[in-house]
């Protein structure tokens, strides 16, 4: 399934919630979890829209589900809070509600999160702790999961409350891996070979001794750019590449033309691009694409973080920043909350 079949799923899908429909949004939903099972913006959306529909028991199943995979998304905990608190449950709740508050206070300073505190003293002073009474949750899905640990707030919600933006703590970085460029030395060579070869043909030929000499210099141009190519594997390894901040990224590109470009995640636009060419295939590398709004809402601009690591490092890096780039956009967050 390609990426952009899963933004169509998924805008679809947001569309029929938006439009007061999230029993039409649950099928559209389920075929892109079906298909991505690891998408988690889809499945904090799928759990909203089965509350909203009243399967709270399967959207408890969705939110354990989805802070199973990613125990630092706090907004699926204060969901799931809400929905234990409503299904008699205040120890759950409870214990949901301790993990929200345990994230950084700029999250308190959103209005979806404020009564948080308050409804974990409801739940603390609320006598005994009675048995959920949720409908069953379907087969063969987890229904508990590991301890919640909130993630970061969103950008949003520090710039609200700090009225400034940061770019968070380093998560992780990457490079250009030096193989990946193997494929662009191959073809030099290959032009270099025939560039000599057709050379060496049209000397044969006969042709003057002078145009025997010029005949060779598109050659002897293509070994020299050849030759060169053994500098770019040295140096564009160590000076591409990109670094994976909270709430955004840092890509890195060119030595002798050199771009340091910042995305925040909340600019990116669309699910982000696996990209994979024929060379690649034989080098086991595959690249990143982010489209994202580059000045204004209506601008948009591409930037390729090229060979950065296997097919499978690469699909892990394009979950991470979906599961950041989905809850940073205002715009989503409006239609799914």
């Amino acid at each position: 399934m390609t990426g952009a079949d899963d933004g169509s799923l998924y805008e679809r899908a947001s569309d029929r919630h938006r439009r007061g429909r999230p029993e039409e949004a649950v099928p559209l939903l389920q075929e892109l979890l079906r298909q991505e099972p690891e998408h988690v913006a889809a499945r904090y959306a799928y759990g909203i829209c089965l509350t909203d529909t009243g399967r709270h028991g399967e959207a408890q199943v969705q939110f354990r589900r989805l802070l199973d995979d990613d125990p630092r998304h706090y907004e699926a905990a204060y969901r799931l809070g809400r929905l234990l608190q409503a299904d008699a449950d205040p120890q759950g709740a409870a214990e949901a509600y301790r993990k929200v508050l345990e994230a950084a206070r700029q999250v308190l300073g959103v209005a979806e999160f404020r009564d948080t505190a308050a409804r974990l003293r409801a739940c603390q002073d609320t006598p005994g702790t009675t048995v959920p009474v949720s409908p069953p949750a379907p087969a063969g899905l987890p229904v508990t999961g590991r301890p919640i640990t909130p993630g970061p707030p969103t950008l949003r919600a520090q710039s609200d409350t700090h009225h400034v933006a940061d770019r968070g703590a380093l998560r992780f970085s990457v490079k250009l891996k030096a193989r990946h460029l193997l494929s662009v030395i191959a073809k030099r060579f290959l032009i270099a070979v025939a560039l000599t070869l057709a050379g060496y043909v049209l000397a044969e030929l006969g042709i003057g001794l002078g145009m025997r000499a010029y005949s060779l210099v598109p050659a002897l141009v293509a070994w020299i750019y050849f030759l060169s190519s053994f500098v770019l594997l040295l140096v564009k390894p160590r000076t591409n590449g990109a670094d994976f901040y909270e709430y955004g990224v840092d890509v890195k590109s060119g030595f002798i033309r050199r771009k340091v470009q910042f995305v925040w995640y909340y600019q990116i636009v669309e699910s982000p691009s696996y990209v994979r060419t024929f060379g690649t295939y034989f080098t086991n590398t595959a690249s990143l694409g982010l489209r994202y709004n580059e000045a204004g809402a209506y601008s948009t601009a591409y930037v390729e973080v090229p060979g950065i690591g296997t097919p499978n490092r690469v699909m892990e890096i394009v979950r991470y920043v979906e599961s950041r780039a989905f809850p940073e956009r205002y715009d989503v967050r409006k239609i799914m909350t």
